[in-house]
């Protein structure tokens, strides 16, 4: 899973067009709408449409339809057919036409109006991005600006930004976007056009902010237009503005820094249509305040005041979001109490709360009912700059959100063999003899080997790339973390080596007491971190570990077992009343959730007993990745499914006899044999699915969610109500689980909603640019949000947290979370239901209090024997089962 970024977002502070006009503060304004996408390396989830966040959630889509010009909801058609498959219920549409706040009287008029086809109630809105006062070139003048100068723009941009595709550095040290473009168009032997116009020639000796202004009265000319144009500017290429943006903010979010603000491509860009302009028309002064109609442009403040909410479609999205939502509180029924289990647990396993491993859990319970498992944020609760053994620079093993205090470095433990120093030339694709006769033999003659090689790939995967290094190799077995502090002197960022072993304890103690572990261990407890690797995938950080910043967990796995089976830990942890005993002990992996495998690290530590004690662990382990691995397969459409015809005419129990037999196993193998192939093919655009159908997330004791099938759409976090009676673990929970998994669902709902403005299109025709992003081709805008690939099985409905907690405890909770926060929960962009520990009542959350929802009468809720029953040869979203668990 993945974090939100770790700046703060400023909202609109001023009505564009009112008052004299400051480049400043209109840049500040402006610069809110644009996209919160850092570099490729960091992928990081979030609301795609954070610039409205402060609004209601409808009314916040419906302002960012008429500003970007995008779809707010699904086609009219596709609801109505949702509810002919069932999908969409009957009481659902009920319940939202009474929270629509509409009459009695025209309720049942609204209710008759869903059915009516209607075939562009659906399509985006006049938008400002589409027809506001720079659409003007193009429909009044004929000048299409964006073809003639954004090319320009994008190659300036992609060549001074680049991260180490360009063999050559366009930006000189400590130069700026700005005064490399003067250097080059100054100083080039050949013209650098359009700058060397005789129009904006001059203008290359003024800063910044005097170009700016001089090109805005030249092209613009009423200042009351200024703002509105520079917004216009930015949403006609906001990949690379929110991009310039981002680095202007951070500059460490590049490895190789880069000096670069928005007033400098500001600069840049209306420097260039300035000299387009001018040479169109010949030297005539074309100003867009002197075109015929000028008076009847529409401002920003227009837009956010002139909204209209699709009721149709508003009401058929909310009946769609309450019918998926209902199918997991239906299953929330009280049970009667089950015997308590005198019997200590075989083992324990933490994992991340990502929704990937929700099915991975529910397997490896299945297999060894001697297993218990618990979810966390993926960080495990141990924030960190780590750097590795062969790493250049620190990374963040945290949230975004989360400033780390603390470097962690990592030594090998062996000597590492000399690399001849043909190989190492070799395995870089550069040349270091910059001969034209050389280059052209090399590129010709390896170029062709490669490609052969490639075209071999394409048809034979295998299950690994020459000179692809696994997943599992990140953190190799024979490598040492540097985790206790030797000195308390800070490094020159400011951080310190390592932990004091009270703050390991610290650490330790939090994520216990956040899952509701703090007595009866089990002999062995497994940190099972995750990762993801694959072969054609340039959005490879989205599928990392976003509570890690978009990085595998391993570290953060090794940090916790190393300092949770640290002697002096675990005697601070006793002293503030949580014992472990002697006999547990701790181990690190990392589940790669691509390939459905899973690697032990730190095995050099383990004593005998460790190792006698891991070895059934692993075993069930193994055979949960095997059924995981078959699970995830009936997505793929070349994926091998599951059992035999027979099998699917038994009934339950008598199929999951057949799961033990050869057939099924041999499924299982070629399952994920075909999950490895697709991880390392270079023509699979799916290695894994990773977020989609996202819908649940779920606070609460494992006995709430244990014998339920939730399809792997739930993001699982451990918590124990009882020990939380003043709701201070509640607020920690909720400030990592709101913006982490709300942004993950955002992004993909509004990807899915409309991929080709709030989404990246498809991946073919995908490039990586500067190993910055991706763009359409060589010289497209940078594209942000989900390729259609991440989301084209997606239902786009919004969060659901559902809280094993009482209202009392969770409204002293919400005092303490903050605007920020609450303004998520307050505006309906996630929402979010009380279960109560003991009766399981149900509240829904609204910002002017609770509302009980009853679904006691819900009976139809589909059961099953084994979650492997109930897959079988299904190609749809699955809705939430109850399992029996058969013997």
């Amino acid at each position: 899973m993945t974090a939100t970024p770790s700046y703060s977002i400023q909202h609109h502070t001023s009505p564009i067009g009112e008052g004299p006009f400051d480049l400043d503060t209109a840049i500040d304004n402006i610069a809110h709408w644009l996209p919160t996408q850092g570099p490729i390396k960091d992928f990081i989830h979030h609301n795609t449409l954070h610039a409205v966040q402060h609004h209601p959630f409808h009314k916040g889509v419906a302002i960012a339809a008429k500003v970007f010009g995008a779809r707010s909801y699904l086609p009219l058609a596709d609801y109505q057919q949702l509810y002919r498959d069932g999908r969409i219920k009957d009481f659902a549409i009920d319940w939202a036409i009474a929270h629509s706040e509409c009459s009695e009287s025209g309720a049942q008029a609204l209710r008759e109006r869903l059915f009516i086809a209607d075939d562009s109630v659906h399509y985006p809105p006049v938008s400002l991005a589409n027809h506001g006062i720079r659409n003007r070139w193009l429909t009044h003048l004929e000048v299409d600006l964006n073809s003639l100068v954004h090319p320009i723009i994008f190659r300036l941009l992609a060549n001074f930004l680049d991260q180490g595709i360009s063999r050559w550095t366009l930006a000189k040290p400590g130069e700026s976007f700005w005064q490399c473009v003067q250097r080059l168009a100054q100083n080039s032997f050949i013209p650098l056009y359009p700058f060397n116009e005789a129009s904006v020639v001059g203008l290359l000796d003024l800063d910044p902010e005097e170009v700016i202004l001089s090109c805005l009265e030249a092209i613009v000319g009423d200042e009351a237009l200024y703002e509105q144009y520079l917004l216009e500017l930015l949403l006609s290429h906001p990949g690379w503005a929110g991009m310039v943006r981002l680095i202007e903010l951070d500059p460490k979010i590049l490895l190789q820094r880069r000096q670069i603000s928005l007033k400098e491509m500001f600069a840049v860009e209306l420097m260039a249509e300035l000299a387009v302009v001018q040479k169109k028309f010949a030297g005539r002064a074309i100003k867009i305040s002197d075109l015929p109609n000028s008076g009847d442009f529409l401002l920003l403040s227009d837009y956010e005041e002139k909204i209209t909410i699709p009721l149709r479609l508003k009401i058929w999205h909310e009946a769609m979001e309450f019918s998926l939502h209902a199918e997991l509180l239906a299953a929330l029924k009280p049970t009667e109490p089950a015997e308590a289990d005198k019997s200590a647990p075989v083992a324990q396993a933490f994992f991340c709360i990502d929704d990937r491993e929700c099915s991975l859990r529910r397997h490896l319970e299945e297999t060894h009912t001697g297993i218990e498992t618990f979810g966390a944020a993926g960080f495990f609760g141990i924030d960190f700059l780590y750097q590795g053994f062969d790493d250049a620079y620190p990374v963040a093993q945290c949230p975004n959100i989360i400033s780390p205090k603390h470097l962690i470095l990592e030594s090998n433990l062996k000597p590492e063999a000399p690399k001849p120093k043909v190989n190492a030339e070799l395995s870089n694709l550069h040349i270091n003899r910059h001969s034209l006769l050389r280059s052209l033999l090399v590129t010709q003659f390896l170029g062709m080997a490669y490609a052969a090689r490639m075209a071999w790939d394409v048809f034979r995967p295998g299950s690994q790339l020459l000179k692809i290094k696994k997943l599992s190799e990140v953190s190799d077995a024979h490598t040492h973390l540097h985790l206790l502090r030797e000195t308390d002197e800070p490094t020159e960022d400011g951080q310190m080596l390592g932990f004091s072993f009270p703050e390991m304890a610290d650490k330790i103690e939090g994520l216990l007491r956040n899952i509701g572990l703090t007595q009866n261990f089990a002999p062995l407890v497994v940190i099972v971190a995750h990762g993801s690797s694959s072969t054609n995938n340039p959005h490879f950080a989205a599928y990392d570990c976003g509570a890690c910043s978009g990085k595998p967990g391993a570290p953060n796995a090794r940090a916790f077992a190393w300092m949770a089976n640290h002697a002096n830990v675990r005697a601070i942890l006793s002293e503030r009343g949580i014992h472990i005993p002697d006999s547990t002990y701790f181990v690190p992996a990392l589940h790669n959730t691509s390939r459905d495998e899973i690697t032990y690290f730190d095995k050099h530590l383990y004593s005998q007993a460790a190792i006698d004690k891991l070895a059934v662990f692993q075993q069930a382990m193994q055979e949960a990745l095997d059924k995981n691995a078959l699970e995830r397969c009936r997505w793929f459409e070349l994926g091998p499914q599951a059992l035999p015809k027979e099998a699917l005419e038994s009934n339950a129990l008598e199929r999951y006899r057949l799961f033990k037999t050869e057939p099924q196993s041999q499924a299982r193998k070629e399952a994920h044999d075909h999950v490895i192939a697709r991880a390392t093919s270079i023509f699979e655009p799916r290695p894994e699915l990773n977020h989609s159908n996202n819908l649940y997330s779920i606070v609460g004791r494992r006995s709430l969610t244990q014998d339920l099938f939730m399809d792997r759409r739930a993001f699982l976090h451990s918590y124990n109500p009882a020990s939380d009676p003043e709701g201070v673990l509640i607020v920690k929970i909720l400030s990592a689980i709101i913006p982490v998994c709300g942004g993950i669902n955002l992004e993909y709902l509004f990807s899915r909603i409309d991929n080709s403005i709030y989404g990246a299109g498809t991946k073919l025709p995908h490039n990586v640019i500067g190993l910055l992003g991706v763009a359409n081709g060589v010289e497209g805008d940078l594209r942000t949000g989900l390729p259609s690939q991440m989301i084209e099985v997606h239902e786009p409905a919004r969060l659901l947290i559902v809280i094993e907690q009482t209202t009392p405890v969770l409204d002293k909770a919400f005092a303490k979370l903050g605007p920020s926060l609450m303004e998520w929960l307050d505006n309906d962009w996630v929402r979010l239901v009380a279960c109560h520990p003991d009766s399981r009542e149900l509240s829904y959350y609204f910002s002017t209090g609770w509302e009980a929802v009853d679904f006691s009468e819900q009976t139809d809720i589909p059961s099953a024997a084994y979650s492997e029953t109930i897959t079988q040869g299904q190609k749809a979203t699955i809705p939430v089962h109850q399992l029996r668990r058969a013997s």
